[in-house]
C-alpha cells in the first residue's frame, strides 16, 4: 500500500518479491531493517528511499501494539483513521485501504481512479466536481447515496473503479470503445485470469466523456 503511491503495481510486485525473498516477511523483520537495504529493494518505485523508513517506522509502531496490525484496523473507523494519519506515508486514501481491506470496515475509497470515473461519467455531476472537490466532500456525497453497503460490496465497488480506469478509463487517449489495455506482472496469471478480451467499457454508453468527446468529436 506504501509502496504503490505513484507507483504502476508491476513495478511494487516486484518490489514486494524482492523484499521477502529478502526474508522482510513479518512486521518484526521489517521493524529491524537497515534503510538502506531496503530501500535498495524498494528501487524503482517513486521516492524508495522515503518508502522504505516509512515501512520500517510503520512496523516499529506496530510491533509496540497490544495486537499488532489488528490494534491499527479495529474500533471505531473515524478514530482509526484519525491513528493512521500520524503515521508517515499515510494519507487518507491509504488508511481507507487499510480500513477497507485490512479491517473490514466498509467504505468508498476516493483514489484518483475513482475521481476520474465519477467525473467522467457525471452520476455525481449536480452535486459535486469529483475532480475537484476535497476527499471526504466526496466520499460523503457517495457513501450518503450508496447508502450502508457490506465489506464485499465496498471492495467489490473500489475494484471495479480500479479496473475500468486501468483498463479503459484511462488518464490519457481512453479506450471506450476499444479492447481493455493489458497490464504486465511478474506473474503473468494475474491478468490472463480476469482481463478477457471485450469490445470496449461497459460503461461506455452511460458516460458523458464518451458521449461529448468521443461520439460528438
Amino acid at each position: 500500500m506504501v509502496l504503490v503511491q505513484q507507483t504502476q503495481w508491476g513495478i511494487v510486485e516486484a518490489a514486494v518479491l524482492r523484499i521477502l525473498a529478502a526474508g522482510y516477511t513479518s512486521f518484526e523483520a521489517l521493524a529491524l531493517a537497515d534503510a538502506h537495504t531496503l530501500a535498495t529493494l524498494c528501487k524503482p518505485c517513486a521516492f524508495y528511499t522515503r518508502k522504505a523508513v516509512a515501512l520500517i517506522r510503520i512496523a516499529q509502531h506496530i510491533v509496540t501494539l497490544p495486537d499488532g496490525f489488528v490494534s491499527l484496523v479495529t474500533g471505531e473507523r473515524s478514530a482509526l483513521r484519525a491513528g493512521l494519519l500520524t503515521l508517515p506515508q499515510i494519507g487518507r486514501e491509504s488508511a481507507d485501504t487499510l480500513l477497507l481491506y485490512g479491517g473490514d470496515h466498509p467504505l468508498f475509497i476516493v483514489d484518483a481512479y475513482a475521481r476520474r470515473v465519477l467525473a467522467r461519467t457525471g452520476i455525481y455531476a449536480d452535486q459535486i466536481d469529483c475532480m475537484r472537490a476535497s476527499y471526504d466532500a466526496i466520499q460523503q456525497v457517495i457513501e450518503a447515496d450508496i447508502g450502508p453497503v457490506d465489506v464485499a460490496t465496498a471492495r467489490e465497488l473500489h475494484a471495479m473503479m480500479v479496473e475500468s480506469s486501468i483498463h479503459h478509463c484511462t488518464a490519457n487517449n481512453p479506450r471506450c470503445t476499444k479492447t481493455g489495455a493489458v497490464r504486465r506482472f511478474v506473474d503473468p496469471r494475474k491478468c490472463d485470469a480476469h482481463c478477457p478480451p471485450c469490445s470496449g467499457c461497459p460503461a461506455a454508453s452511460l458516460c458523458l466523456y464518451h458521449q461529448n468527446t468521443i461520439v460528438l468529436g
